[in-house]
């Protein structure tokens, strides 16, 4: 239960400090997520992010809509839509992943000796293992 309620309680935190700036923890799921490849399709997005497609593309649709996100046609299938990060996506990336990472430097990396850090680094690799290794969630 400690593990939940921790987890649970960092996640309040960062969700806390983005809404101040107007920001969410899924913006910064999904933005990460376009931005390790100069375009993907929405369904490989919401792979990378573990959300259902339709979830994603409403979210991609927002983001495109505030000039994060450039959506296009696939030149080898038009229906197949594309997208990738905008300048203005790479510079709202940078402020999501600094606020993030001052949340996490705060609750986890200071509160914790190094020890229990390198431990609970240990743990979530395990976790992140066990869950790729599973079966994948049902997706629209």
């Amino acid at each position: 239960m400690n593990l939940v309620d921790g987890g649970w309680a960092l996640f309040a935190r960062v969700n806390d400090e983005f809404a101040k700036r107007g920001l969410s923890v899924s913006d910064l799921r999904i933005l990460e997520a376009v931005s390790t490849s100069r375009q993907l399709g929405v369904s490989e997005v919401a792979d990378a992010v573990h959300m259902r497609v339709s979830t994603v593309s409403r979210m991609i649709a927002r983001l495109s809509d505030d000039g994060n996100i450039h959506r296009f046609e696939s030149k080898a299938d038009g229906r197949h839509r594309l997208v990738r990060l905008t300048d203005q996506g790479r510079r709202t990336l940078a402020d999501h992943v600094s606020v993030r990472d001052q949340v996490i430097r705060r609750f986890v990396v200071d509160a914790l000796t190094p020890e229990e850090f390198t431990a609970l680094g240990v743990a979530f690799r395990k976790i992140g293992e066990a869950v790729d290794a599973a079966e994948p969630a049902a997706s629209d």
